[in-house]
């Protein structure tokens, strides 16, 4: 499931890349974006019973380089994987904090879709269940979708770190700022 995620992940990097894929001019937009996301995790690893979607929240700042495609923003992100596991729920919890950079196509225009990857400090905790084990980790999350009308912001993600914690998400975010500079 991991390399499949990465295999797409880069063949959309390199369709996306591809000169005539940016060659619309991109409008100027505001340096600084606060997003708010909600969404949901499904655990991708072989871990214990049968997979369930746990919920997600994130909170985004961003910067956008004016003269650059790309942007630098920091996350916090609490999310969970669930699974039901000997009659009862599993939950495991990931609290991070995680820098990340996005490569933007066509920024500033109505569709505008991205990709990107973040690498951040994760707390991996069990919170309901009694299977898995707790530990602090490095946390990759690689990252595309796209932001619509210049502020929503629909994204596909995974998040790894831990056996029992890695999960693929899809989320719906509200970018506060952004769009255009006046």
């Amino acid at each position: 499931m991991k390399r499949r995620f990465f295999s797409v992940f880069l063949g959309a990097l390199f369709l996306v890349s591809h000169p005539k894929a940016n060659a619309a001019d991109e409008y100027p937009v505001k340096s600084f974006e606060l997003e708010v996301a909600l969404g949901a995790t499904f655990p991708i690893d072989k871990y214990v019973g049968n997979n369930q979607l746990g919920p997600t929240l994130s909170l985004e700042g961003r910067y956008n380089f004016n003269q650059l495609p790309f942007d630098l923003g920091l996350e916090i992100y609490m999310g969970s994987t669930a699974r039901r596991f000997e009659d009862s729920n599993l939950s495991n919890r990931i609290a991070s904090v995680s820098l990340f950079s996005d490569y933007n196509f066509m920024r500033g225009s109505k569709i505008s879709p991205f990709i990107g990857v973040g690498i951040g400090y994760a707390s991996c905790d069990v919170v309901q269940g009694s299977y898995g084990d707790d530990a602090k980790k490095v946390l990759v999350t690689p990252r595309l979708g796209v932001e619509l009308f210049r502020h929503l912001r629909l994204t596909c993600y995974s998040r790894l770190c831990m056996k029992g914690y890695n999960n693929f998400g899809v989320s719906v975010g509200y970018a506060f700022g952004g769009g255009h500079r006046k």
